[in-house]
C-alpha cells in the first residue's frame, strides 16, 4: 500500500523533506500512522504533534486525509487508509 505524507512548516523540518512516500503496510488507520511516524521520527516530531499531558493529538495540529480535515471523517482517527491516500500536517497556525 502506498500513502504519501506531506508535513508543513515545522513538520517539514521534523520529517527531513515536504513529502515522502510510505509502501510497507506500516498503518491501516490514520492514528496508526501518526504513531508509527513518532516511533519513527522520534521526540522532535512527538512533541509536535501529540498533547504531553493526554498524549492525544493535539486539538491545534491539523492532519487532513484527501484534503479533508480527520474531524470531518467519519471515523475520525479510526479512518481506514487506502492505497494512494494522501495525509497532511499542519503546525498550529497563528495570525494577525
Amino acid at each position: 500500500m502506498s500513502i504519501r505524507v506531506k508535513g508543513y512548516l515545522t513538520f517539514r523540518d521534523v520529517i527531513g523533506e515536504q513529502s515522502f512516500s510510505l509502501t510497507e503496510d506500516h498503518a491501516r488507520t490514520l492514528n496508526q500512522l501518526l504513531d508509527w511516524l513518532s516511533s519513527e521520527l522520534g521526540k522532535d516530531f512527538t512533541d509536535l504533534i501529540f498533547d504531553p499531558q493526554t498524549n492525544q493529538l493535539s486539538q491545534y495540529v491539523s492532519v487532513l486525509v484527501n484534503g479533508r480535515h480527520y474531524s470531518h471523517l467519519p471515523d475520525k482517527l479510526d479512518t481506514q487508509l487506502q492505497e494512494g491516500d494522501e495525509v497532511s500536517i499542519f503546525p498550529p497556525l497563528a495570525g494577525g
